[in-house]
């Protein structure tokens, strides 16, 4: 068994290349994109994104279990939602103790958009992150575990990087913000209610941060983010679409480093 290469600092997560070749000016804009939407994912510009807090991890998210009397999708059938009691309802909705996901992360600028795309897999607190190039495959991808270690590769590579991570975050490298956002202290939500998103019955909320208009929705049969979209004024300027939702348990290869080993 080859051993785990170690490193200081967190290692680079290297971004697909999902877009064609372009003048080195909109190159440019299109990197300076990509990194507002990590600072705004980190939670510098609208709030802590801490990630999915799952059993045995620090922490005080509801999931589903045993006798468990926290709020289904169809027990929020019955509730009117408003600003009043959004926060409530959504922090106490059922989450599942493992599940995948697929995410759409977009960012709109002047004359076009650029897109990152990642699947998305937890389970014993430990979640699986892989970043997807244009043609659907896994191009890297990045595991954290609960002792606050992350480990790192590139497809085709035999050994992982590990690291520390410090404030570096599972959610950083999808650029996904969470249901957590909502929950936060300072947020003051301006507008609460019901939507439906790709079909299913989501909790829409609305509250402005970081000078930007925050749009969740955080759906009632899971109780995770299925969609966010950020506008300033009225111009949309990054939306993020969480799909493929699965509450069966990941398989535990899928929690494999290029060597063999194990971290679950």
């Amino acid at each position: 068994m080859k051993p785990v290469k170690k490193e200081k600092h967190t290692p680079k997560h290297y971004l697909p290349d999902t877009t064609p070749k372009i003048a080195a000016a909109g190159a440019t804009v299109l990197v300076l994109l990509v990194v507002l939407s990590f600072v705004l994912s980190s939670g510098w510009m609208h709030g802590s994104s801490t990630g999915i807090i799952l059993p045995g991890s620090e922490g005080d998210s509801p999931t589903v279990g045993a006798g468990s009397a926290l709020l289904t999708g169809q027990s929020v059938d019955d509730i009117t939602i408003d600003v009043n009691n959004a926060k409530t309802v959504i922090a106490t909705l059922a989450r599942p103790a493992a599940y995948s996901s697929r995410i759409e992360n977009t960012i709109y600028y002047d004359g076009g958009s650029a897109a990152l795309y990642c699947h998305r897999y937890a389970r014993d607190s430990v979640v699986r992150t892989d970043t997807l190039g244009s043609d659907n495959q896994v191009q890297s991808t990045l595991i954290r575990v609960p002792d606050g270690k992350v480990y790192a590769w590139n497809a085709g590579d035999s050994i992982a990087y590990q690291g520390k991570a410090g404030d570096f975050t599972d959610d950083v490298a999808a650029m996904l913000p969470t249901y957590e956002d909502v929950l936060a202290d300072e947020v003051q939500l301006t507008a609460a209610g019901r939507q439906d998103i790709n079909g299913e019955p989501c909790i829409a909320v609305t509250f402005e941060q970081g000078g930007y208009r925050c749009v969740y929705g955080i759906s009632t049969v899971s109780g995770l983010l299925a969609q966010a979209s950020f506008y300033d004024g009225d111009t949309l300027t990054r939306k993020v679409t969480v799909s493929e939702i699965s509450t069966e348990t990941p398989d535990s290869e899928l929690f494999t480093l290029p060597d063999g080993e194990s971290v679950i």
